[in-house]
């Protein structure tokens, strides 16, 4: 019984997958960069991507809808804590967390 109890708790302290530990600090999906910066220093890379949004337009001359795209913006950064941790790899669109994710342990 006292096993679960001890399993329990530390299940409870410890951070939500969608939430990164740096530190004494937590980031979690929904907080600014400028948040993360704070915690985590500056990442180890920054990759600069756009994903397509399908939209529907009206053309005027024509009369009729057409199909269009919208270019999104977004950064992933990258940060490794050494060979003892994930890599983790932070979505960041309109300067908030939108995504963590682990992607294998790091390197020196």
């Amino acid at each position: 019984m006292r096993r679960i109890l001890l399993l329990f708790c530390c299940l409870a302290l410890a951070a939500p997958a969608h939430a990164l530990r740096c530190g004494t600090g937590v980031v979690s999906t929904g907080d600014s960069t400028m948040k993360l910066l704070q915690y985590c220093g500056e990442p180890t890379m920054r990759e600069q991507q756009e994903r397509r949004v399908p939209t529907r337009s009206y053309d005027q001359f024509r009369g009729a809808y057409y199909d269009d795209y919208i270019a999104v913006p977004y950064e992933i950064w990258t940060y490794n804590f050494g060979p003892r941790r994930f890599v983790q790899r932070i979505t960041i669109e309109d300067g908030k967390i939108k995504q963590i994710e682990s992607a294998g342990y790091g390197y020196r």
